[in-house]
């Protein structure tokens, strides 16, 4: 039998202790390469090249997170005693975990669902074991060196785009603006090359991250995990002869974090950290105050978000937009697009990943772009993964919060303390790990551009890979040079006094950053963004240990039967079977042979089956091989209908496995266009439209199949269609874009006129 115990302070083992080094470090490296390799927000498609290294880096990550959970589980619980620390996060868990599996059943898009569950769940799960393993104060402030440190290096990154290669990219565009769009698949002249512009014109600095909102988002959370090293140093700086000076090379670091945020011209994210920055003041101010009523507080704060909310839906409704800029129009139409999605999925949602999918069924006519996310975490969640997807989520965020300020804190004696290891022994060979780490990965996702010279090689080698750890190191010595350490003293007590005094500002600092990182994020998806999402979760788990340092919350002290522990040590192996079986090797097996189709066309038809079979999931590899077989016939100077039979095939296949995506619809409409079929390939283009009731372009393709198949009526209702959509799409510009003479036409202005000519041609000829 299983024998059950709750202890507050028991000694792990030495091969214990080893063994959550080694997870540590592996926890640290995981954040520093994901805040340091631009990574896309989970749930891209494979269909795209660009994004085949990301999914499988995605998916490598995630298996580093779960399986280090899983190894220090079972290794844990097989042991003669097994120590958990009771984190707050594993019924929301559980919950997200029930949602995301009958979600997954649900999607349309399988392989997207399985993609994105396993890269939410990843982070929480690590949040889960860093908890474990922070078991002192010198892990905790070791995590955060690391994620301010990294701060560093993303202002570093931002400052360079920021006075130099934004330029740079620009200049280049302006000499040879194909050989630009060109590898970004953008045509010349459309919609899309005006975003890209747009974009690049504005200079948005991002750092390594993919939108200038990511970049601020994780620099909020660095700023505040710098601030408590900040304090940690003001606290303890009569304890050390050369207190000041490293208290204003900490400030050094702290103002070059806050310096990238305020670069990123991230006017959400400034925002956020505001309203952080003044929650932790008023904290500082009033701290005793609102803990004594903390219940009041909250119930007030609670109605403030509930009427806000009500107030912000109703301005909305109202007004077809949200107060504020071009901005805030768009948001509404996300959201007006979302609410109608979670309107037909109540239940269960359309799964992780799915929401790009199903987003053009909604979208407005006049909405500009088509997103994959609804810029709002919670409508995000709720669509993907269902209310109870959504409750578990807001769970998983709300609880430990809450507990951190709830309870009192209790003042340790120092002889209930364990012994505090050195912070300078432990931290050296930690960043000697995390540096190696990151000399030796990022060269291999971020392969060096071709240069000439090897003057010019080594410079880039220099700036690109050897640079940001260069930083990296500075920014650590900086914030850390060295931290007070408990032996530095003789008075143990007034010591573990401050360190006491000193935990508590730190956590009402990271409870304050976790805040105003939710609060950006009701307007942006930032916080889905892997780089940012991880971040999140480790400064989470950080606030959690603090508060088992601060309160002495007991820990869970199990005594497991040989039965149990075999299986349990089962239970671990199934779950690594389960996740390289179906969510890792599929995607590896498929995404190299893409790759390599796409290098050797002579067998690239070969390759691409061979990846659908791989991964039966994933309909990329089967659309990417109806696309090229469309390519090939329409190149070819003797028409070959085979190849068109071919096209079909692999479109009916991809479509088996995501019925919700109209692309797969659009092209069998044009296989059978161009094979003659026009009666099918008109019930093939309505199937589209069906899902995309938006889109001018498929208004207008079927219109004219049905001039062809002499249906007069549904041709003029087409193109009427057409152009109204086309008209809707205008002056939504003209309104956004006010200063801009010439309005980039969506449908394209040749189409746009023969659509109107066409009219009046087709109802001339109904009148006679």
């Amino acid at each position: 039998m299983t024998k059950a115990a709750i202890s507050c302070s028991s000694s792990k083992n030495k091969g214990q202790a080893v063994l959550e080094y080694v997870l540590l470090a592996l926890c640290l490296c995981v954040i520093a390469l994901r805040t340091m390799f631009t990574e896309s927000p989970t749930g891209r498609s494979t269909a795209l090249p660009a994004s085949l290294n990301d999914s499988v880096y995605s998916l490598s990550i995630s298996a580093v997170l779960i399986f280090s959970f899983v190894v220090w589980f079972v290794t844990g619980f097989c042991s003669k005693r097994f120590l958990y620390r009771l984190t707050a996060l594993e019924v929301g868990l559980c919950l997200f975990c029930v949602a995301a599996i009958v979600g997954g059943f649900a999607a349309a898009n399988k392989r997207a669902a399985i993609g994105n569950f396993v890269t939410l769940l990843a982070p929480i799960v690590m949040a889960v074991l860093l908890v474990q393993i922070l078991d002192s104060h010198t892990k905790v402030k070791l995590l955060l060196a690391v994620i301010a440190a990294l701060g560093v290096v993303s202002a570093y990154q931002c400052a360079e785009q920021f006075f130099v290669s934004n330029q740079m990219t620009i200049e280049q565009y302006e000499q040879n603006r194909e050989a630009v769009l060109g590898p970004l698949g953008i045509q010349p002249g459309t919609f899309a090359q005006f975003l890209f512009e747009h974009r690049l014109y504005t200079k948005g600095v991002r750092g390594f991250f993919t939108t200038s909102n990511s970049a601020g988002s994780f620099a909020l959370l660095a700023s505040f995990a710098a601030i408590g090293l900040f304090i940690d140093k003001f606290k303890n700086r009569k304890n050390d002869a050369f207190g000041p000076l490293r208290l204003v090379s900490c400030g050094i670091a702290v103002a070059v974090v806050i310096f990238g945020l305020a670069i990123t011209r991230s006017r959400g994210a400034i925002i956020a950290s505001l309203v952080a920055a003044a929650m932790f003041i008023a904290y500082l101010l009033f701290g005793n105050w609102l803990k004594r009523y903390k219940k009041a507080i909250f119930i007030v704060c609670l109605l403030f978000f509930v009427a806000g909310g009500f107030a912000v839906i109703r301005y909305g409704i109202t007004h077809g937009r949200l107060p504020g800029g071009n901005s805030m129009l768009v948001r509404w139409q996300y959201w007006s697009g979302g609410a109608k999605m979670y309107a037909d999925h109540p239940i269960t949602g359309v799964g992780g990943g799915n929401f790009g999918s199903f987003y053009p069924h909604y979208k407005t006519p006049s909405a500009l772009e088509t997103v994959a996310d609804p810029h709002n975490f919670v409508l995000s969640i709720l669509t993907q993964y269902g209310p109870l997807g959504l409750i578990g989520f807001l769970a998983l965020v709300s609880v430990p919060l809450l507990r951190t300020v709830s309870g009192k804190s209790v003042l340790l004696s120092p002889k209930a303390n364990q012994r505090e290891p050195a912070f300078t022994k432990l931290a050296i060979p930690f960043v000697i790990v995390v540096s190696i780490a990151l000399l030796l990965i990022r060269p291999v996702l971020s392969p060096m551009p071709s240069v000439g010279s090897l003057e010019e090689r080594n410079a880039a080698i220099v700036v690109l890979y050897v640079m940001p750890v260069i930083v990296f190191i500075v920014g650590f010595l900086l914030l850390t040079a060295p931290l007070y350490e408990r032996g530095e003293t003789k008075d143990e007590g007034r010591a573990s006094s401050i360190e006491h005094r000193v935990s508590n500002i730190t956590a009402a600092g990271l409870f304050c950053a976790c805040l105003g990182l939710l609060i950006h994020n009701l307007i942006d998806f930032a916080i889905f963004e892997p780089g940012v999402f991880t971040t999140f979760w480790a400064i989470v788990a950080c606030l959690i240990a603090l508060d088992f340092h601060q309160k002495s919350r007991r820990q869970l002290v199990l005594k497991p039967a040989l039965f149990t522990r075999v299986l349990v040590a089962a239970g671990g192996l199934v779950i690594i079977w389960a996740y390289l079986n179906y969510a890792f090797v599929p995607v590896a097996k498929a995404s190299t042979k893409i790759k390599l189709a796409m290098r050797d066309f002579g067998y690239a038809h070969q390759l691409l089956d061979e990846a659908a079979k791989d991964d039966p999931l994933d309909p990329s590899a089967s659309n990417l091989n109806g696309r090229l077989y469309l390519q090939h016939y329409e190149d070819a100077r003797k028409k070959q209908p085979i190849l068109l039979k071919k096209a079909e095939e692999c479109f009916l296949s991809a479509l088996e496995r995501n019925e919700a995506d109209f692309k797969n619809y659009e092209k069998l409409s044009t296989v059978y266009n161009l094979l003659g079929q026009r009666q099918k390939a008109y019930d093939w283009g309505l199937e589209a439209r069906k899902r995309y009731p938006g889109s001018g372009r498929l208004q207008f393709k079927l219109a004219e199949i049905a001039e062809q198949l002499g249906k007069t009526t549904l041709a003029i209702g087409h193109y009427n269609e057409a152009i109204d959509i086309e008209d809707r799409y205008r002056d939504q510009f003209q309104r956004m874009y006010p200063e801009r003479k010439e309005i980039v036409s969506r449908l394209g202005e040749e189409k746009y006129k023969k659509a109107k000519q066409r009219i009046e041609f087709l109802s001339q000829q109904s009148a006679l």
